[in-house]
């Protein structure tokens, strides 16, 4: 994938070059640009429409809130000047082909001096490499880190990413699961598509699962956009597993556990990641979501009481009881690592920015972050949660006052 993207990115540079120098965004861009009077201008090409569209709204409230915040306080000083941020947000459709071109236009045709990136390795790394290309910063989250720093295979230069360790998330979704054993057999079947965070964490989920007791009895893999997986089903229930695990695109999970339940398979506990950690898996399944495991990648707790008192006004109230607060909270403290790296190389030249980003020892409202100079990554917490009546509960570790709910009641 990476190779085909590079090939591409030339094409996408022409086309953004021949859009013209103007600030204005085009309607067939999606475009939408915020404090538009501002002189440094931020991109950012998001999923807000299209298959990815769960997680495109919350992160471009974070950024806006953050880009606001800044603004509010009098802007970023540069040279002597304090300058207002502009932040342009355009929408990909989810498609990987228009983030590269949109990644190239931002940079080109709106002056962008740095991208803010989207979630998942579909879209994150071809704006990436538009973004290495044109050598300009880029800085991410949401896309865990082994598979970030598998994305250029010559290493990033001028793309960063914080998020969870992909063995660290493997460890914790095998002990949420042993933690069923009682109720189990300890027999587990897995699903991963072939985007590059599953094909990195597969092997690791069953190195894990085998290192907590497990027996991995089933090892599917299929591409993103699978609507069928009833032969592996009957392959999960004729091995008579019990436990389940996976790691899906959210349209390929839905379709998966429809297809659990219209096939009575029951496991006693099931975990998913990605598709079941933002509030359009219980939207979109009901009660039939209620136990499933997911990921959890953002906790208050990881921000300062400063640092949380700046977004619960705002962010906080918006997503009150809402997953997507997560979202949200982890995408303002991408947009504090970028306006905290201007602040400090006191200018908008893409070098001095980038080797500010690299210093970065930051805290915001996903944690302490600092970068890793070989991989371009920092690595922030990860929990286990479960969708418990409309709502995700920490259970691994477990919070207090919170029941792990076993066995899989939606599923049952």
């Amino acid at each position: 994938m990476p190779r085909t993207l590079l090939l591409a990115v030339p094409l996408a540079l022409a086309v953004a070059a021949c859009s013209g120098a103007s600030g204005a965004v085009s309607p067939s861009s999606g475009g939408k640009v915020v404090s538009s009077g501002a002189a440094i201008v931020i991109g950012t090409t998001l999923s807000l429409t299209g298959s990815l569209d769960v997680l495109g709204p919350p992160l471009e409230a974070g950024y806006e809130q953050e880009i606001a915040d800044v603004n509010a306080a009098g802007g970023i000083a540069i040279g002597g000047t304090r300058e207002k941020l502009k932040l342009v947000v355009l929408d990909n459709g989810s498609d990987p082909s228009t983030a590269s071109s949109q990644a190239s236009e931002l940079v080109l045709r709106d002056h962008a001096v740095a991208l803010l990136g989207f979630a998942t390795p579909l879209i994150v790394t071809p704006a990436a490499l538009v973004a290495e290309q044109l050598r300009v910063p880029f800085l991410t989250s949401l896309m865990p880190v082994e598979a970030f720093a598998s994305g250029d295979k010559v290493g990033w230069n001028y793309s960063w990413d914080f998020f969870y360790d992909e063995q660290q998330q493997a460890a914790d979704a095998a002990k949420a699961l042993a933690t069923a054993t009682a109720a189990s057999n300890k027999k587990v079947v897995l699903f991963t598509d072939n985007e590059p965070d599953g094909v990195v964490e597969r092997p690791l989920y069953k190195a894990a699962f085998k290192a907590d007791g497990l027996d991995v009895v089933g090892d599917y893999t299929f591409p993103v956009g699978t609507t069928d997986f009833s032969s592996f089903i009957a392959d999960a229930k004729a091995k008579g597993a019990q436990l389940l695990a996976g790691q899906l695109a959210p349209a390929d999970g839905v379709a998966l556990w429809r297809q659990l339940k219209s096939l009575a398979f029951h496991p006693k506990a099931a975990f998913l990641a990605k598709a079941s950690d933002a509030d359009d898996w219980w939207q979109s399944l009901g009660s039939l979501a209620q136990d499933t495991l997911s990921e959890g990648y953002w906790s208050p707790s990881q921000a300062s009481p400063g640092q949380l008192a700046t977004i619960t006004p705002t962010l906080g109230k918006k997503y009150a009881g809402n997953p997507n607060y997560a979202a949200a909270a982890v995408a303002y403290a991408v947009a504090q690592v970028l306006t905290d790296a201007l602040a400090k190389a006191d200018s908008t030249n893409p070098a001095k920015l980038n080797t500010a980003i690299s210093q970065t020892d930051a805290q915001t409202t996903a944690g302490l972050i600092r970068f890793n100079q070989s991989t371009h990554t920092a690595i922030t917490p990860y929990y286990v949660t479960q969708w418990q009546n409309g709502k995700l509960v920490q259970v691994q570790p477990l919070a207090p006052g919170v029941t792990f709910g076993v066995p899989t009641a939606g599923l049952g």
